[in-house]
């Protein structure tokens, strides 16, 4: 597995890469390409027909560390045709170092910017460094670290933004007024929404109300209109009078105006 680490300065690929076939190695190389390198380095050239110049940093019987000014990486022997020794853009970056005095600054100055165009992206890094150490106001070197000037201070980006009164917010930096507003309007959008939701509720329960009332109303309706046959009326009341007549004497004189009395 080839792990691979950018920082924010252009160039600065640090990482280590143990290659494990051909496919990984010409995506390592694929990596490099348009990097500029010295004419002269130590150059692995590889089974696969690729090549990797640089310093080599460290070699064992399996495997073999490239420094390539962006970053180290190793490689397995297995994968290594031969090893053609070299001197390197960074022997040339110690040999220039070296000769600097500790406090020139615009010796050092000028080492950064050479390890910059040759594509020593950390050698590079290391010399603004070492400027910052005898001029921490030097703007170039700030610049090149990624830090901004504010009211006559250098600092990084995040500083920068923090004294000018701004607060990170999901991912970006805004001020606290920008935060409150897009707080409150999405709490203002969840009251509405709430609000939406609640309507629809009341809504849909007025509706199923009044459809069960109608439901009501019609069942009541069609219980009025059902016919009243089998309710018994009597004489002296509208209606039919009885469904049968009494059958005993005295009920039947009773009903005819006579007396049950045999004369």
């Amino acid at each position: 597995m080839c792990i691979l680490r950018r920082r924010r300065t252009a160039g600065d690929l640090t990482g280590s890469c143990p290659m494990k076939n051909s496919s990984l190695l010409i995506l390592l190389l694929a990596l490099l390409i348009g990097a500029p390198s010295s004419s002269r380095a130590d150059v692995v050239l590889l089974k696969s027909g690729g090549k990797l110049e640089g310093r080599i940093v460290k070699q064992t019987e399996t495997s073999v560390e490239v420094d390539v000014g962006a970053g180290s990486f190793t490689l397995p022997m297995s994968s290594v045709d031969r090893i053609e020794r070299g001197r390197s853009g960074l022997d040339e970056y110690d040999d220039r170092a070296a000769k600097l005095a500790p406090n020139d600054r615009d010796g050092w100055l000028e080492l950064a910017r050479w390890a910059s165009r040759a594509g020593l992206g950390t050698q590079s890094r290391r010399a603004y460094q070492h400027v910052l150490k005898i001029d921490p106001n030097d703007p170039e070197a700030n610049r090149a670290q990624g830090r901004v000037q504010v009211e006559g201070r250098w600092m990084t980006e995040d500083e920068a933004y923090r004294a000018r009164g701004y607060v990170r917010f999901e991912g970006r930096w805004v001020t606290p007024v920008e935060q409150d507003s897009i707080l409150r309007a999405r709490e203002a959008e969840r009251d509405a929404a709430r609000a939406r939701a609640q309507t629809a509720e009341a809504q849909a329960r007025a509706e199923a109300q009044a459809r069960e009332a109608e439901a009501r109303a019609r069942e009541a309706e069609a219980r009025a209109e059902q016919p009243t046959y089998g309710i018994p009326l009597y004489w002296d009341t509208w209606g039919p009078g009885p469904s049968t007549f009494p059958t005993n004497p005295v009920d039947r004189g009773r009903f005819s105006g006579r007396s049950g009395r045999q004369p």
